[in-house]
């Protein structure tokens, strides 16, 4: 089964270098510009998985994931940021992301994270 994921980043180089990666991994890709156009994408069904910056215009990341889990639990999501801090991390988990990562992303270490979950989604 070939999975979809969602990235959501206000920041384009961010947004379309993980596309990027994402695809030459085997993956469907699809981006997202804020929060609210990723928040679309998702109930369009076109996320298996998404990752998402943590702080945007419109709809933020932490409300993102909120929208996603309250919604669509079954979907991971995986917070990325630039800004990170132990509080930030905390925050995400504690309102259900798969995991949180800061910025410049260690592309192995996402790797590492989409795979498991979504082994994680295909086994429930």
């Amino acid at each position: 089964m070939k999975f979809s994921v969602l990235v959501v980043d206000d920041e384009k180089n961010i947004r379309e270098g993980l596309a990027e990666y994402l695809r030459l991994e085997g993956y469907d890709v699809a981006v997202a510009a804020d929060g609210k156009e990723g928040l679309a994408s998702v109930e369009r069904g076109l996320a298996d998985l998404v990752i998402t910056d943590l702080r945007m215009p419109a709809l933020s990341g932490s409300e993102l994931l909120k929208e996603i889990v309250s919604r669509y639990p079954s979907i991971p999501v995986i917070v990325l940021t630039g800004h990170g801090t132990v509080e930030d991390a905390v925050e995400a988990m504690r309102s259900g992301a798969y995991d949180f990562i800061t910025k410049p992303v260690n592309l192995d270490h996402l790797s590492l994270l989409v795979r498991r979950a979504l082994e994680r989604t295909e086994l429930a």
